[in-house]
């Protein structure tokens, strides 16, 4: 039975947490054993397991297997790349407060499909978690925004959104990530966006391919497409794309609307 229980486990994982099936077409990270970060709806999702044995029948194996999923969830929280340097368990490592209001917020997920009942009597469920909304507006600076374009306003093309072409680069997801020009200058980041729209919606959104970015409502119907040289930080999050490619976003005030409204997208592997 347990050998079984193990089987079915494992086939659960591989299906919601390595991209198979309906996965396929989304960003996802897998974090810890039983959490998966989806990058691409911005969810995340922990699986928890209760072991049969304990009181209050069936509803109390059902209580247990919450218990272990919240803390399933708490630790893909941890490992979530916040910048190229830190995480979020960096942030809440250094301010409880945000710690507090990390674990409360996580507290509040909700319940994904019906609990999974085994022959040992053991049930697994699943719970998921918003990135966006209060998560974000806790773990983000209160100052945001308030950068200096790197180029001269002149008349030229008007964009929607901005698409980076990551592919081969092998970029990790992160929440705050920068993207540079090649002398270093930010030219999209916490410093051009506004904190509102960052919190709604997140400061970028990931996809798996440039047909499925250029079809996203994120970057409307008109986005600059722009190859990334290459990645940098730690992290591996933070992105550099060539000065020319830099002073074109940045050459038209009306493009760095679309940046304060977060229109980017960042194109993964």
């Amino acid at each position: 039975m347990h050998l079984f229980k193990t089987i079915t486990i494992s086939l659960v994982l591989a299906l919601t947490w390595a991209g198979i099936g309906l996965c396929q077409d989304e960003v996802n990270q897998q974090i810890g054993t039983y959490g998966s970060v989806n990058f691409t709806d911005r969810t995340i999702q922990a699986i928890g397991i209760g072991q049969a044995g304990g009181p209050g029948g069936r509803a109390g194996v059902i209580r247990a297997g919450k218990l272990d999923a919240l803390r399933n969830l708490l630790e893909a929280i941890n490992g979530i790349a916040l910048t190229s340097t830190s995480t979020v368990e960096n942030q809440m490592l250094a301010n409880d407060v945000v710690k507090t209001r990390v674990e409360g917020i996580a507290r509040n997920y909700r319940m994904i499909g019906e609990p999974r009942y085994f022959e040992d009597q053991s049930i697994e469920v699943t719970i998921e978690m918003s990135l966006d909304g209060p998560f974000l507006d806790t773990i983000f600076p209160e100052k945001m925004g308030g950068g200096q374009p790197i180029a001269s306003a002149r008349p030229g093309e008007v964009y929607t959104g901005l698409i980076i072409d990551a592919t081969g680069l092998d970029v990790r997801p992160a929440l705050a990530p920068r993207i540079v020009d090649e002398d270093g200058q930010e030219v999209y980041g916490s410093s051009f966006i506004s904190r509102d729209w960052a919190i709604k919606y997140g400061m970028v959104g990931y996809e798996k391919d440039l047909k499925a970015a250029s079809a996203n409502d994120r970057v409307a119907n008109k986005p600059l497409v722009a190859k990334a040289v290459k990645a940098e930080g730690p992290n591996h999050t933070d992105l550099v794309i060539s000065n020319q490619d830099a002073q074109t976003l940045h050459g038209m005030k009306d493009n760095l609307s679309f940046l304060e409204k977060c229109r980017v997208i960042i194109v993964l592997n």
